[in-house]
């Protein structure tokens, strides 16, 4: 397949071809106009021949443009979770720029991460490659090449946006409590907060919240030695921030239970599946969750005792058996390290609550536990209380609650790059990097 630089240099041969011949036209002399006679035929195909070249590189052209805005378009799916499949996002707005994938022979490629380049290893980076193959009847005269013409580009979806917190709430007066000494470390992140009344966000008792910024859509309220530091400043009476991860359906539920009541107290290595009536680890022992989705189908995902509990590429999705649906609970000195996947249908998602769930559900991070969990822990419809020291040392850490409080530290960290999450509040701004 020829490059469009040597279409190019083609080209700039053809018109210095021409120019030659424009010279031995105005030449009055009887052998050059034999010459030209005999030539003529030639120079005339060289014409066409650089119509032709002319043609492939403004289609080439087309393609590029088509390439960028289909790789920011698939980007901005990627940063925002909505559409879900950031390939068809991409697909369509090179169909609208022209070129259809499967009509015409044209073909749009969207990898993720990209298949060559200086970003294969970053799963925040979208390629397009959209390629289509060009008919040149003369040019197949002097080349038998292959010209299938392509187009080539890889977008990076922002960073994740400004809070790893965010309260869904709407209604009533209180959506972000915090009491009891509880000093809480958002780092290069702040708190989005969706109740509306007077203390939608409350620091009391000593507690101090240190955050980049706050969004509020009601007011605070700052009593008893507590302390809202907001680097960025503190913002009342705010619009409703969105849930970034609305759009993206959950997990269809198997029927049956593949375990019931499963209760782990040794070291052991579990399998994805559904666990009915809860899962619990305890008595220290160390478990690894291989990938894939958990359904916790009533009861409770618990981890407590000292137990050890990793797992990578791993979604807990906590949903029904009946009428009954599941939290979470970590106490006494657990530690859990879990990352959500990366790509598919859960991206980003540690922690799936079911959105039918009712609002009264509490689930649980307490007691010494020590939780590294990369990814969003959503859970739209379930208050959180983080209490008694509980400690969160990974570098990409989301919560989306109904409410959250806080009586013991916690920390989240928004270094999300890579982690396939979906900002929370707006992002910084998608770019082109190849």
């Amino acid at each position: 397949m020829k490059s469009v630089g040597d279409w190019t240099a083609l080209a700039s041969g053809i018109i210095r071809t021409v120019a030659f011949a424009r010279a031995l036209l105005s030449c009055q002399r009887g052998s050059v106009a034999i010459m030209l006679g005999v030539s003529l035929s030639v120079l005339l195909g060289m014409v066409g021949l650089g119509t032709e070249i002319t043609f492939v590189i403004y289609k080439h052209r087309q393609m590029q443009s088509a390439a960028d805005s289909a790789a920011l378009g698939a980007a901005t799916a990627l940063a925002r979770g909505y559409p879900v499949d950031y390939a068809l996002e991409g697909k369509a707005i090179a169909g609208t720029a022209g070129f259809v994938n499967g009509v015409d022979g044209v073909t749009i490629t969207v990898n993720k991460p990209p298949a060559t380049g200086n970003n294969t290893a970053n799963a925040g980076a979208v390629e397009v490659i959209v390629a289509q193959p060009q008919t040149l009847k003369l040019v197949s005269i002097l080349s038998s090449a292959a010209f299938n013409v392509s187009a080539r580009a890889v977008a990076i979806k922002g960073a994740s946006g400004n809070y790893c917190i965010l309260t869904t709430d709407t209604a009533t007066a209180s959506g972000m409590a915090l009491s009891n000494g509880a000093t809480i470390n958002l780092n290069q992140c702040g708190a989005a907060v969706n109740a509306s009344g007077s203390a939608a966000v409350s620091v009391i008792g000593g507690a101090r919240l240190n955050t980049l910024s706050l969004s509020v859509k009601g007011q605070t309220t700052v009593s008893n030695g507590g302390v809202i530091n907001a680097t960025n400043g503190v913002l009342i009476n705010q619009t409703v921030t969105a849930d970034p991860y609305a759009a993206v359906a959950m997990p269809a539920v198997p029927a049956g239970c593949a375990f019931t009541n499963k209760s782990v107290t040794t070291t052991q290595t579990l399998n994805p599946g559904t666990y009915c009536s809860g899962l619990s680890i305890s008595n220290s022992p160390t478990v690894t969750m291989n990938p894939g989705i958990y359904f916790i189908k009533q009861g409770s995902f618990s981890v407590a005792g000292g137990a050890t509990v990793n797992g990578t590429g791993v979604t807990i999705v906590l949903t029904r058996n009946a009428s009954t649906y599941a939290t979470a609970s970590f106490s006494n000195g657990a530690t859990v390290t879990l990352s959500a996947p990366t790509t598919g249908a859960t991206s980003g998602i540690v922690f799936f609550g079911d959105r039918a769930g009712p609002t009264t559900l509490t689930s649980t991070f307490a007691g010494g536990s020590t939780t590294r969990l990369t990814g969003a822990v959503y859970l739209p419809r379930q208050r959180v209380v983080y209490s008694n020291g509980t400690t969160t040392t990974a570098t990409c850490t989301q919560l989306i609650a109904f409410r959250v409080s806080f009586t013991g530290g916690a920390a989240f960290n928004n270094n999300c790059g890579g982690a396939g999450t979906s900002a929370i509040g707006g992002s910084t701004a998608n770019a082109l990097v190849e």
